[in-house]
């Protein structure tokens, strides 16, 4: 009796030991509810993996319509509304008195009254696009509230409603299944691991890929056992999640490695902040995914990975083995209802010893150190947060054509991952005059496309930075942006409701800034650039009047156009 009771207390030990692995959630489970009078359904949901960042939120299918009613998720008041349109569209923050906060995007419209305070916003900072805030009384709401009309605005996609749940005091996304408790007994699928020797760089191997198979115990690899060539393991995988009653699949909640029933690494997509969700890059194979591959979650971090969302048994969160026995490996992939799936097999290591990379090779670029690389006429500058893991950095100079005022410099690869920005230095390969040191710009070529970025002049070198590694070049721009006016001319009549569209026209397409003045005063044309529109309104009154356009490009030539005409 003593035995079985001890062997009990034991076994619940046990269990809640692997329960303790992530800290326990303590969110409010009827809180919040749905935002949209139509049954539920996911087109995407928290922690799906994007390019360069992670899904921060819920898509809510929306039939495939646009403007469906929206409803605010519990009591609170509107604090903000963001017009962003590369990205969120038309969007609507709420603040609740729980401690939370949501957002809705790619909204098409909102209230009559909360339009007309986004437009006195507008006006108040002169810009059309970004942040309008309001203060706590202005807009009230109650759970169950009328806040606007779903759309397609921004960076959409197709019509649905991105909705996020975030943390007020440190503005954290939180995993909105975690409160709404969608129902889900579905468990989530395994469809490949990749096996890496963490003795060497990520990025300088290929892993060893092996297909996943189901058994009668859940999934496996053929014949049930691998054999390894390193001591020091790491796993990333392929999976996937799918809700009950629905077909498309989502990304997964959690996965955690299991070496001897004991827990070596893993992660738990719970809370990311906006600042934290381009380390999305270090959480999957970014290579192999630049290369034409799948996204691969790495389940053993990269060294300069900086994510709060894993655990790690042991410093460097491998699986490291001592002898060259038999092991059992269990993987666990579960969604936030706790739906989970088990794959397990057994590893061997054939006692063969990995060869290092030479850390001693100045070369090497590492992470959590600032690097530096330096050539006759081009200089490289890291922070300690650029890389997420060691690479050894190649370089290559080319001619550059009657254009240009330097080489091209082939910095490695943009298929190696970029965090924080990289120092650049060129020097030019003739001297340059006084105007044209003014209007020197640094070009980026990377993966077919253009970056720019205005120079600036360091003792005979120019400098500027970027996010990737890639081709590298200087030129002069000395020809201003041209301005492109339809709507109205100078000397003509406009009437209510008409639309004047300014259009400009820039070498590479970098307008630093475009203003329009209507006598003086700010006048909110709306557009993503080159092209920006205005429709007649209560700002633009009848009588005689001015209408004044600014443009200036990345490399600061500006120029104006005036139009006088007369408003009906």
């Amino acid at each position: 009796m003593r035995i079985l009771i001890w062997f009990t207390l034991v076994t619940l030990f046990y269990r809640q030991g692997f329960a303790q692995i992530f800290l326990p959630k303590n969110y409010p489970k009827d809180a919040f509810s749905y935002p949209l009078n139509i049954p539920v359904k996911l087109n995407a949901n928290f922690g799906e993996l994007r390019k360069n960042h992670f899904h921060m939120g819920l898509d809510l299918y929306t039939l495939s319509k646009e403007n469906l009613p929206v409803y605010a998720t519990a009591d609170g008041w509107i604090s903000k509304i963001k017009i962003d349109p590369r990205g969120f569209g038309n969007a609507t923050y709420i603040t609740h008195y729980n401690g939370f906060s949501t957002l809705y995007c790619h909204m098409n419209s909102f209230p009559p009254t909360v339009l007309a305070a986004i437009k006195e916003g507008q006006y108040k900072k002169e810009k059309w696009n970004g942040d309008v805030v309001f203060e706590k009384e202005r807009f009230p709401v109650k759970k169950g509230d009328f806040i606007g009309y779903s759309g397609n605005t921004g960076a959409s996609g197709g019509p649905h409603v991105h909705y996020e749940i975030r943390r007020t005091e440190d503005d954290v996304c939180i995993n909105p299944l975690l409160m709404h408790q969608l129902y889900d007994v579905t468990s989530p699928d395994i469809f490949r691991i990749a096996v890496y020797d963490r003795h060497k760089s990520s990025y300088e191997q290929q892993p060893k890929i092996l297909k996943v198979i189901h058994d009668s115990g859940g999934f496996t690899i053929s014949s049930g056992f691998l054999s390894v060539a390193s001591n020091k393991i790491g796993i990333a995988l392929q999976a996937s999640d799918r809700m009950t009653g629905v077909q498309n699949p989502n990304g997964i909640y959690e996965a955690v490695i299991y070496l001897n029933e004991q827990p070596v690494s893993g992660f738990q997509i719970d809370g990311i902040d906006y600042l934290q969700t381009r380390y999305m890059n270090a959480h999957v194979d970014y290579r192999l995914k630049q290369t034409g591959g799948a996204y691969w979650q790495h389940l053993t971090p990269l060294p300069g990975d900086r994510l709060p969302i894993y655990y790690k048994a042991n410093p460097s969160g491998c699986i490291e083995l001592t002898d060259t026995a038999k092991h059992s490996l269990r993987i666990e992939v579960k969604d936030a209802n706790g739906n989970a799936a088990n794959m397990r097999f057994q590893l061997q290591w054939n006692g063969e010893k990995s060869v290092s990379m030479s850390l001693k090779d100045s070369r090497y670029m590492m992470p959590g150190l600032i690097n530096v690389f330096e050539k006759e006429a081009f200089q490289m500058v890291s922070t300690e947060k650029s890389f997420y893991d060691a690479f050894k950095m190649t370089y290559s100079v080319k001619p550059g054509n009657m254009k240009m005022v330097s080489d091209i410099h082939i910095a490695h690869s943009p298929v190696i991952p970029v965090h924080d920005s990289i120092y650049f230095r060129i020097k030019p390969t003739r001297s340059l005059s006084e105007q044209e040191r003014a209007r020197v710009i640094m070009i980026q070529s990377a993966l077919g496309k253009l970056s720019v970025s205005k120079a600036l002049e360091q003792r005979g070198w120019y400098a500027a930075r970027f996010r990737s590694f890639g081709e590298y070049r200087l030129e002069v721009d000395l020809v201003p942006p041209q301005i492109t006016v339809k709507g109205v001319v100078d000397g003509g009549i406009l009437k209510e409701g008409e639309v004047i569209v300014c259009t400009l026209n820039e070498d590479y397409k970098e307008i630093r800034l475009f203003r329009a003045e209507l006598d003086g005063k700010w006048l909110m044309f709306e557009g993503m650039g080159p092209v920006f529109r205005y429709k007649t309104d209560e700002y633009c009154q009848p009588g005689e009047h001015q209408l004044r356009f600014i443009a200036e490009d990345e490399a600061g030539n500006r120029t104006e156009k005036k139009i006088n005409f007369t408003r009906l």
